[in-house]
């Protein structure tokens, strides 16, 4: 078959290779970005759902608006800030999940060849999303903060690029949080350049520690912010959005009604009911609890079973534990020694754009119990040992 030839240059889906290894049942994985299972409110949006049949139903089940359910619209509006000012609903558009808005802005933006900088490691996702339409990724350097702004500014002198793609909270695969001066000056350095940044936050609602800190898109100008309910409600309801200013909504909507007209506007008019009920506030405190108890586990028996053969950053919120084996050189030659202790991590060099060599891995912690994540780790000592 003729296939693009983008696809050849991708090579072969590593997530594919462990999702299909994760169906053994006695595997532990702490491979994917997954929530909990258990945590899911089912009964709460079974009710919902079954509301949206009694009281919307025929009109649920029609064709509907690309820019996403109004309502639901509307009440996105009300929860964030553009440039320190209300957001209109025309600012706000609905997608199937963030990756969806991901994919939208690079084919709305980009034409073969243009550059794109992301972090250094960087969202696997993101890399696949511009990869398809044929950028050309390059890293910027960073810190404990994340990017470095006198670092952009060099970049930016050398190349022309369409957009910086970053997660300033709790950062995949990182867990980084960028804090408020960084922000406010690497947003400096993108407004005197014309730079357009896209911040993705699927995490920022999930701190363990810490105050909250304002969105780019709430600080500058020239940001598109792309939310989500998968890490915070559940991500089988595949609902995301988009904020940015109308004429790129705009633009965007004409990208979209290519790709599946719109979004499911059943499932968005469940979550609104979700929402007026008033249970997101305290169903993400529930989340932001069990996943600080699993967090700790992790640090704890990452401490027990290797000690000091690893350097981790521990995260102050999210889904990820980052970490670095001193004692090896590719954490991608211990992925086979690992399925065969029943154990799943991410090695590091598939969130680097460049394929470098490394000795890094992404370790979730959230979907696994503490009794889970100790056996786990103790399962991913042996094998790097062995």
């Amino acid at each position: 078959m003729q296939y693009a030839s983008w696809m050849e240059a991708s090579g072969k889906s590593f997530i594919g290779e462990i999702l299909k290894a994760a169906q053994n049942h006695s595997m532990i994985s702490f491979a994917g970005g997954l929530p909990a299972l258990e945590l899911f409110p089912d009964q709460a949006l079974q009710r919902c759902f079954e509301r949206v049949f009694e009281e919307q139903g025929k009109p649920a089940l029609q064709y509907a608006q690309t820019s996403g359910y109004h309502p639901l619209r509307e009440w996105l509006a009300k929860q964030h800030k553009r440039e320190g000012k209300e957001v209109a609903i025309e600012e706000i558009m609905v997608t199937t999940g963030s990756q969806q808005g991901l994919s939208l802005v690079a084919q709305t933006f980009l034409d073969p060849g243009d550059v794109v900088l992301v972090e250094t490691p960087t969202y696997l996702g993101a890399v696949q999303a511009f990869q398809s339409f044929r950028a050309r990724m390059m890293m910027v350097p960073c810190d404990a903060q994340g990017i470095i702004p006198e670092e952009l500014e060099k970049m930016l002198k050398q190349v022309t690029p369409k957009f910086l793609y970053l997660i300033p909270n709790y950062q995949n695969p990182s867990g980084k949080i960028m804090g408020l001066e960084r922000r406010i000056e690497l947003l400096r350095v993108a407004q005197m350049n014309d730079l357009m940044v896209i911040e993705d936050n699927p995490y920022g609602n999930l701190r363990f520690e810490g105050e909250p800190l304002p969105d780019l898109i709430e600080l500058g100008n020239n940001v598109i912010y792309l939310g989500t309910f998968s890490k915070v409600l559940a991500p089988g309801l595949r609902v995301g959005y988009v904020v940015a200013n109308s004429d790129i909504i705009e633009h965007l909507c004409k990208t979209k009604e290519g790709v599946d007209l719109h979004s499911n506007t059943l499932t968005q008019r469940a979550v609104l009911e979700f929402l007026k009920e008033g249970l997101l506030p305290g169903h993400i405190q529930s989340l932001c609890s069990v996943y600080r108890e699993r967090r700790n586990a992790m640090v704890q028996a990452i401490e027990k079973h290797l000690g000091d053969e690893v350097e981790m950053i521990i995260p102050s919120g999210g889904l990820f534990l980052w970490a670095r084996f001193k004692k090896i050189t590719n954490s991608y030659d211990y992925v086979q020694a690992t399925i065969r202790q029943n154990v799943l991590y991410v090695p590091g060099e598939v969130f680097y754009p460049d394929g470098r060599v490394t000795s890094e891995v992404r370790l979730n912690y959230s979907s696994s119990t503490p009794e889970i994540i100790e056996e786990g780790i103790q399962r991913l000592a042996r094998a790097i040992r062995e």
